[in-house]
């Protein structure tokens, strides 16, 4: 019976480590890969794309707007990156398989997703017109499915071990804001969330991995811009913007400190991770501050 050498043992498994070592750049660049970003015509979702980009990726940006788009394209194009837009409407199933097929004609593979369509707005429960409860798990939660469907179809069907990362926030985890008035955005990204670790055990076997990043809130048009639902009458969307402006808060992250972090799920350095959402609000959800906001009693005692 031979006898065993645990030094020599020790000695073989640590040469492995460097024997599989991948260098590090590509680790940290995704040179080569072909990634769709939906949103990606403004705030986050072009954030990312200009991260991608930069990376070294081909990139498809889809958002439901084309001036938008065209506008969106014509800056990234002005880095030499190579990018174009595809219109598409992430509540119709045919343009999102139009988008994949796009993108695969096109740039000849889909290697990356990153979900960054999404819709918002506010109305307290009692006040919420189910029409905009009902678009907004469109947009966000089914509109985040039909994506993934067809993304991972095609990876599937042509042996891509790919990267899924869907746009999800921290309001699955923490009520918001004063008095609420996001019950169908936290249906929505809290839906995300679940589904994520879902599709991730579904498609591991395949070599794609799937995780979710959850911002906070972030500087984007789209968060100067949206307000109480547009149907309530006056005197309900003004109660709600009183209690919009009543909350303090600590700093609001950048878009692109968000962006960054999805990048990074969607390199190498995120192959050991799937079926985790990455919460990417500066520790807002822990109640982690630089400062304490001053908090005043609302509505005003009597």
């Amino acid at each position: 019976m031979m006898n065993f050498d645990p030094a020599a043992m020790s000695a073989q498994i640590m040469r492995s480590y460097i024997d599989d070592t991948l260098p590090l750049e590509e680790m940290l660049y995704v040179k080569g890969k072909v990634a769709i970003v939906t949103g990606g015509t403004s705030g986050l979702g072009f954030c990312v794309a200009q991260r991608l980009c930069q990376g070294g990726a081909k990139v498809v940006i889809a958002g439901t707007t084309e001036v938008k788009g065209e506008a969106a394209i014509k800056l990234l194009k002005e880095k030499n990156y190579e990018v174009t837009f595809c219109k598409t409407d992430v509540r119709k199933e045919e343009e999102v398989k139009h988008l994949v097929d796009f993108t695969a004609e096109t740039y000849g593979s889909v290697d990356i997703l990153v979900t960054c369509g999404g819709s918002w707005s506010f109305a307290h429960v009692y006040d919420m017109p189910e029409e905009e409860f009902m678009k907004t798990i469109d947009i966000n939660l089914t509109g985040a499915f039909r994506c993934a469907k067809h993304v991972s179809k095609y990876m599937v069907e042509n042996k891509v071990q790919g990267k899924i990362v869907l746009v999800s926030s921290n309001c699955a985890y923490v009520s918001q804001p004063v008095f609420g008035g996001y019950a169908h955005y936290v249906a929505s990204k809290g839906g995300v969330v679940a589904m994520t670790q879902e599709l991730a055990k579904e498609l591991k076997r395949f070599g794609i991995m799937v995780n979710t990043v959850a911002p906070g809130g972030m500087k984007t048009p789209g968060a100067l811009t949206n307000g109480p639902v547009r149907t309530l009458p006056p005197e309900k969307q003004m109660e709600l913007g009183q209690e919009l402006m009543v909350a303090g808060v600590d700093g609001i992250p950048t878009a692109d400190s968000v962006a960054i972090v999805i990048y990074g799920m969607c390199t190498r350095m995120a192959d050991g991770v799937t079926g985790e959402c990455i919460v990417a609000d500066g520790g807002m959800m822990r109640n982690i501050v630089s400062f304490q906001p001053a908090v005043a009693q609302y509505p005003p005692a009597e």
